[in-house]
């Protein structure tokens, strides 16, 4: 890089165009809608949500297959990462419980 040479600048980079380091951690909240309360999970940003979804399932006692997961009104795809969804630290994961059943005979 010379002198007087631009250099792209962005939020994505800092003032001497060199990509800025994000943290290799995130701390997420669920929310859980039948309590109100929320869960704090500190995870890597490369590691598949599903091992959020088992932790929350296991601190819950509820069946994986009884909880859905959406982020800003998007369904959350066990296989992604946080950074496929572009998360940051502090968001907050919806946690709703699966309607069961009730069909009249």
């Amino acid at each position: 890089m010379g002198i007087g040479r631009r250099v792209p600048v962005g939020p994505q980079r800092n003032i001497l165009g060199v990509p800025k380091q994000r943290p290799s951690h995130i701390t997420l909240f669920v929310h859980d809608h039948l309590s109100g309360n929320d869960l704090v999970f500190r995870m890597k940003r490369s590691t598949q949500l599903r091992r959020l979804k088992i932790a929350y399932c296991d601190r819950k006692s509820v069946e994986f297959n009884c909880t859905r997961f959406a982020y800003d009104g998007v369904a959350l795809i066990s296989s992604r990462t946080p950074d496929e969804y572009d998360l940051e630290t502090g968001d907050v994961i919806d946690a709703f419980p699966v309607p069961r059943g009730g069909g009249a005979p």
